[in-house]
């Protein structure tokens, strides 16, 4: 059995080999993409019966390419997704490359990405609703709220700045070096999560800096793999994890909030041009020079917006963190109980309809 990724893994802790190679690497553990090469070296390890993973490095490349070929077979088995069994390979490929020991791709037989595109559907309401009650994380809850409600892609959302709010005005300002096209674009805030952004910007500590920064450090932004470690998590823990059809993703990829957004604000009757302004989307070069709508164009467009952009409504209020706390406690204890019932008496399990 693979280890599960642990936060408790400290570097300075791991075999010698492990730690020159990260020291050449650093982004890895930046990303926190370490813990999957850990997985997978310990993994082989295991398998090929060695004692410390520096052992591997004494092993055959005929004996290490077989075992890298049981690991594969082992994420396939897990129903990982190609794209990510296609890097754990690589990971550990490029380990041992950095020791010379070279492990040629073409003796492994790995699943090919499909040349299908993807098929994507946009979350319910109810679903939307489920993952933001359900998140014990206010970042969490504020940055699935952003996606939805201002239709920012995910690296816009996690490298939002205080200082690109303001609640004033209602606007979120990005510069140009913060979006994928490349032009600053601002957005209107809505007014559900113009309330909530109020009260988490309240407990933010810091005047200005990213406000998803990591530990505590204004400057530095929280990783891309943080936070889809963090959400796949949720998706698991509230049953929401069902995989897209060809396996790739998530039916609840963070990009199908961007696409809420936008079917939202279609179905009110926005001006398209308008929408792709605030989406930073590319419309047609003359539209895109010649379309400039006026204060009050963009008023009366605004509120058909933010009229249909609502997850819970007017009447909505968060969740205090003792009633969190509380239904998590009581979901555990049911799982605990029907885990024991499932042991002890199963009979009665089937009879209550539980099984």
């Amino acid at each position: 059995m693979i280890p599960r990724r642990s936060s408790s893994i400290v570097v300075s802790q791991l075999e010698k080999c492990i730690q020159d190679y990260l020291s050449i690497n650093p982004q890895l553990i930046e990303r926190r993409q370490h813990f999957a090469l850990i997985r997978g070296l310990d993994f082989l390890r295991k398998e090929l019966g060695a004692e410390k993973i520096s052992d591997l490095l004494k092993m055959s490349v005929r004996d290490i390419t077989l075992g890298l070929q049981k690991y594969v077979n082992y994420l396939v088995g897990e129903g990982k997704s190609v794209k990510s069994i296609r890097f754990n390979l690589y990971l550990v490929r490029t380990f041992f490359s950095f020791f010379d020991v070279e492990i040629n791709p073409k003796k492994l037989k790995v699943p090919r990405k499909s040349g299908r595109t993807r098929i994507d559907r946009i979350p319910s309401l109810a679903e939307l609703q489920k993952l933001v009650s359900g998140t014990k994380s206010p970042r969490m809850r504020m940055a699935i709220m952003l996606m939805c409600l201002c239709g920012l892609r995910l690296n816009e959302c996690l490298g939002l700045r205080r200082e690109w709010i303001d609640l004033e005005r209602g606007y979120i300002t990005l510069p140009a070096e913060a979006t994928k096209v490349g032009r600053a674009r601002e957005v209107p805030i809505p007014s559900e999560l113009k309330s909530e952004l109020k009260r988490f910007l309240e407990k933010y500590p810091h005047p200005k800096g990213y406000i998803f920064c990591s530990r505590n450090n204004p400057e530095k932004r929280v990783p891309r793999s943080r936070f889809y470690e963090t959400y796949h998590e949720l998706l698991k823990r509230l049953g929401l994890d069902a995989k897209t059809p060809d396996g790739s993703a998530y039916v609840l990829h963070p990009h199908v909030f961007r696409k809420w957004y936008r079917t939202m604000l279609e179905s009110a009757g926005v001006n398209k041009l308008l929408i792709d302004l605030w989406m930073g989307h590319n419309s047609g070069s003359v539209e895109r020079l010649y379309y400039l709508p006026t204060p009050e164009i963009i008023k009366q467009e605004f509120e058909k917006a933010d009229k249909a952009l609502k997850i819970f409504g007017q009447t909505y209020a968060p969740m205090s963190s003792e009633k969190a706390e509380a239904l998590e406690e009581a979901v555990a204890f049911y799982e605990k109980l029907i885990d024991h019932i499932s042991k002890t008496n199963p009979r009665l399990l089937r009879m209550l309809g539980l099984e």
